[in-house]
């Protein structure tokens, strides 16, 4: 039996060692040149679809100096509510608000704003939800 003070054996000499019978290393393989560049072929042998480069919009806050960049065009709707800097909001009040404020008068005004829903008309942002959403 062999002894190792220092490595193991390598892969190859073990395998040469059991299959022959003998301790000789097999011979190293020589090394082949780098791979050369092949197009990306993707199933089937077509080409795989190449991405198309990304549209990046770049805004400038003449006010405060802020730069903004951004992958949404200038005349995206959440883009015009960032350019005017407020949402054209629209409040809807939920059934049990309604309730509230018909029932109980006094108090079930303020429940009825704290069952409100707001959103902006223009971008589909929602603002608040309210206590009961």
């Amino acid at each position: 039996m062999l002894t190792y003070s220092d490595n193991p054996p390598a892969y190859e000499f073990v395998a040469a060692q059991t299959s022959s019978g003998s301790a000789k290393p097999i011979a190293q393989q020589t090394r082949q040149s780098p791979l050369t560049a092949l197009p990306v072929m993707s199933v089937h042998g077509r080409p795989a679809p190449t991405m198309q480069p990304t549209t990046v919009y770049h805004y400038h806050n003449l006010q405060t100096g802020d730069h903004l960049a951004s992958l949404l065009p200038p005349d995206h709707p959440e883009m015009v509510c960032l350019q005017q800097g407020s949402h054209d909001t629209q409040t809807k009040f939920g059934i049990l608000g309604l309730l509230a404020a018909v029932l109980w008068f006094p108090l079930g005004v303020g429940l009825c704003l704290l069952d409100r829903r707001v959103v902006c008309k223009r971008c589909g942002l929602l603002i608040d939800d309210g206590v009961c959403g």
